[in-house]
């Protein structure tokens, strides 16, 4: 892995576990995988772990308060000032960098999501109080965006400046990492066999696998409840709030494989029509091994089983990780 020295570490809220060897971190990320199904009673084989490389992360909020940016302290709202931030992509960190001046005669507070799509640079600056920018702000902001690598700014939800015409919404869910999200999609494609026909892929996002799955000739629809993340979809998209109004069982007929890629809560309300669903097989992946360890068990408790399952570590040395479960009965 790369250098994963940080000044900052113990006082930012980031990584934990910067002060573990490899062997130590490994381990402990797989044992919170294990224990969170153990825990369900079940006895969970993991076939691999996939570390992604420390430095990659493309995607951050920082906290900002009048100049001052950074990521806020352990369990605390007070912000640790960062100069750089070694989980961090280069271009994400020369974004820091270059906002300071900007912010100190901003003289606001609040929250600034930037993220590194392949159209560039995505900026959402969100202030405490959501009042849209004067003239003279308006105008500060524009410049700085036009000078730095920033391909699109917003503030409070209102445009600033493109350079570049992206079809994405700013505040786009994108996985953490390029690498992490190739890894992903590697997984999901090499579990498609011949026989696999006919996809659908729930909480679809921006297309993660619907898109690549597509590529490769197959019919694929996808669901999810962000009307920007159906947008990018097009025709292959449907809107549907997958926790009050999940697909019932019926709707999965004729259907060979489901992905299902849930945020942390999980996919509670959509795993109880699945369980009942003639589904062969089911790919989940999880950003949260204890929802994943919860919605697993109502699927082995109606004739699924685990055919394999794999460890991926986006969150580089956090308290995070990633699991892929496939299902088949």
């Amino acid at each position: 892995m790369t250098n994963r020295f940080c000044p900052n570490f113990e006082r930012c809220g980031g990584c934990l576990y910067l002060d573990l060897n490899l062997d130590d971190y490994i381990n402990k990320k797989k044992n919170f995988i294990l224990n969170s199904f153990s825990h369900e009673g079940i006895d969970l084989k993991l076939d691999d772990f996939i570390l992604i490389d420390f430095g990659t992360r493309r995607r951050a909020t920082f906290a900002f308060k009048k100049g001052l940016i950074g990521f806020n302290a352990k369990k605390s709202h007070q912000i640790t000032p960062l100069e750089s931030c070694p989980a961090l992509i280069l271009d994400l960190n020369q974004v820091l960098s270059s906002l300071k001046p900007v912010l100190k005669e901003l003289n606001k507070s609040g929250d600034i999501f930037v993220q590194k799509t392949k159209f560039g640079i995505d900026m959402h600056i969100k202030t405490s109080k959501k009042e849209m920018p004067s003239l003279n702000e308006r105008m500060l902001l524009a410049e700085f965006a036009n000078t730095s690598i920033v391909n699109r700014l917003y503030y409070n939800d209102e445009p600033i400046l493109e350079k570049n015409p992206s079809p994405y919404p700013v505040d786009l869910f994108l996985q953490p990492s390029k690498e992490g999200e190739e890894a992903l999609i590697n997984l999901v494609l090499s579990n498609i066999t011949p026989q696999d026909k006919n996809i659908i892929d729930l909480f679809s996002g921006a297309g993660t696998f619907t898109t690549p799955l597509l590529l490769k000739g197959l019919q694929v629809k996808g669901y999810d409840s962000a009307t920007e993340s159906i947008l990018v979809l097009k025709e292959n998209g449907i809107k549907r709030d997958l926790f009050r109004n999940p697909l019932i069982a019926s709707e999965f007929d004729g259907i060979d494989v489901v992905i299902m890629d849930p945020p942390r809560a999980g996919a509670k309300e959509q795993t109880k029509e699945l369980k009942k669903s003639s589904v062969k097989k089911i790919i989940m992946i999880s950003c949260n091994p204890i929802s994943a360890a919860r919605d697993a068990k109502a699927l082995l408790e109606n004739g699924w089983h685990i055919s394999k399952a794999v460890g991926v570590d986006q969150f580089i040395y956090t308290n995070h990780t990633e699991i892929m479960c496939i299902f088949e009965k």
